[in-house]
């Protein structure tokens, strides 16, 4: 029977990426955005493939989600977040650092919540990841509204290892690094006043050295599929090109 994958954030970047690796590997796969278009497309290149309309930062829309699945979910890619120009948290808006918080990191609570029937109905232990930052463990200027969400959603993703053990869920966090996506292109066109990193990122788009997208997906299907329960659940996944 094959194994189900939803994939959250689906519409572009790593998320769009998983989507194809996952067709390759004949997944039946749920891909959910906000964009409908580019969803659309998505659901017209490659088979089994199942789109759900939705803002995973409402909870209407994680509603919408768990209703609109029918089966078991084995495997959950938490990938969908947001990053906005980078301002220094002197600057910022609450209702920009809100709206952080609740893309980046509600959603690993509440849609796992919702979702708990479908995985612990898998034939096996069904496993989640969560695309987490190496700007959840260190502090960079500029951006600080990710820094914090994503710190946050490690530790949100950390407990739910801990508590869902008696769902027989596994639950990891996976590290992309420095990947060639529409985020990475933000933080290369901001004022190194702001970020200090910019021109150090234009450096390593100009040298070809960011990871390609569809790379760091094939990886974390491999994870998902290929890993034994114990080295999913206790290794530190990363990316390495």
């Amino acid at each position: 029977m094959k194994k189900t994958i939803l994939i959250t954030g689906a519409s572009s970047g790593i998320g769009a990426a998983c989507v194809k690796q996952a067709a390759s590997k004949d997944l039946n796969i749920i891909a959910t955005a906000r964009s409908k278009n580019t969803l659309l497309q998505l659901q017209k290149q490659y088979a089994n493939v199942q789109i759900i309309v939705a803002d995973i930062a409402t909870d209407t829309g994680r509603n919408m989600i768990a209703d609109a699945i029918k089966q078991p979910v084995d495997y959950l890619l938490h990938n969908a977040a947001i990053l906005d120009s980078p301002q220094g948290l002197a600057e910022i808006s609450l209702s920009d650092f809100r709206n952080h918080i609740v893309t980046n990191v509600e959603p690993i609570i509440f849609l796992t919540q919702k979702l708990i029937h479908h995985l612990s109905s898998s034939e096996n232990s069904a496993r989640i990841l969560s695309v987490s930052s190496g700007a959840a463990k260190q502090a960079i200027a500029g951006i600080g509204n990710y820094c914090i969400s994503k710190a946050a959603a490690l530790m949100a993703n950390e407990v739910l290892k801990v508590e869902l053990q008696k769902y027989a869920v596994l639950v990891n966090d996976y590290f992309p690094g420095v990947v060639d996506t529409n985020m990475q292109k933000t933080l290369r066109t901001a004022k190194t006043s702001t970020f200090p990193y910019a021109s150090e990122f234009n450096s390593l788009k100009q040298q070809g050295r960011l990871s390609a997208p569809l790379n760091v997906a094939a990886h974390i299907i491999d994870v998902f599929i290929n890993s034994d329960e114990t080295a999913f659940s206790q290794t530190e996944w990363k990316y390495h090109q």
